[in-house]
């Protein structure tokens, strides 16, 4: 493995401190699922600093706020929020989400914030290929095997999909996260957490965290009379395997009529893919049966898949009818 050392700060004003003094080559080390598996597999955007952040108070928990809206600290281990009362009573779709990311031995070693800042599982990459994120000038994703972790909705320098389950159910919910950084808190969207490929203190990743920042808490506002969401997940295997495609869909409703609508797809694209087109020929129609199976014609119209994975837009497609049909149904 990487040779590496290992800070453990108590506050979050130190953590930052250690992160600004190494720059690029310091990284946050929470859960470490996905982190120790990039130093064994030596990659380059791998961290020679590591900034154990698990000894900091108050960043695992979940609790309600004074608004009837839920807030997840981003050390919260997704077993947790699988097995939580409060997020099963008002969020039942997020937990049915959380318990389909890998299995149970890795959810009970997992953060929250790991899962929405974790790096791409593209072959290449972890084999140790040369390619874009692993300081190369190539993505063989798009030029190889891409039947699996590759993006059917295009891509710019690297075509590996964004592979957390947890933030298109939370797109959904219109959640937002809090980072800590040097000059203060910072307050985005999950959505706007995870746009997609893009640089980032000179590094391709999928979020917008800079290396002195962290990310320390999600924000669920409180649910509304008459939502209803489901999720949907495709995957070779029934456990650890990550999504094929997946569908996070949320709907507002008065009796049966959508006054709103969410629909995310995951699996497919270097980010959440927020689908609007659907979003807008939703809203103002019946919840049915019926509409179900006229939703997939409107979704994915840009796609552009590669040479193996046209059939992840198949995939998103059939899991949106599946979920209307069980919201019409339900």
């Amino acid at each position: 493995m990487k040779k590496i050392s290992v800070y453990r700060p108590t506050t979050i004003e130190e953590a930052i401190q250690i992160l600004s003094l190494h720059g690029t080559e310091a990284g946050v080390y929470a859960g470490g699922t996905d982190l120790l598996i990039r130093l064994k597999n030596r990659l380059k955007q791998a961290p020679t600093y590591l900034v154990d952040i698990k000894k900091i108070n108050n960043l695992r928990y979940i609790k309600e706020d004074a608004q009837g809206g839920v807030r997840i600290g981003a050390l919260t281990k997704l077993a947790e929020m699988a097995e939580s009362d409060l997020l099963a009573r008002k969020y039942p779709m997020l937990v049915q989400a959380v318990k389909m990311i890998s299995s149970p031995e890795l959810r009970n070693a997992s953060t929250l914030g790991g899962d929405l800042l974790q790096e791409v599982w593209c072959q290449y990459l972890r084999g140790g290929y040369s390619c874009w994120r692993n300081g190369g000038y190539i993505c063989y994703g798009a030029i190889g095997d891409n039947s699996y972790y590759h993006s059917a909705m295009g891509g710019r320098l690297c075509y590996a999909v964004y592979p957390g389950d947890a933030a298109p159910a939370l797109i959904t919910l219109d959640a937002k996260v809090k980072l800590a950084t040097p000059s203060g808190m910072k307050e985005l969207t999950v959505e706007q957490l995870v746009p997609g490929d893009m640089m980032v203190d000179g590094r391709i990743q999928s979020h917008v965290v800079r290396f002195n920042e962290i990310l320390t808490e999600v924000v669920i506002p409180p649910p509304r009379p008459g939502f209803r969401a489901s999720f949907e997940k495709l995957r070779p295997r029934g456990v650890w395997d990550f999504a094929m495609a997946s569908t996070a869909l949320g709907l507002q409703l008065r009796d049966k009529t959508i006054e709103d609508a969410r629909v995310v797809f995951g699996g497919i694209s270097g980010k959440p893919f927020r689908e609007r087109s659907v979003e807008e020929f939703l809203k103002g129609k019946t919840l049915s049966a019926e509409l179900a199976g006229q939703a997939p014609s409107q979704a994915l119209r840009d796609a552009a898949p590669l040479k193996y994975n046209a059939t992840k837009i198949d995939m998103a497609k059939g899991l949106l009818t599946s979920g209307l049909e069980k919201l019409a149904a339900s």
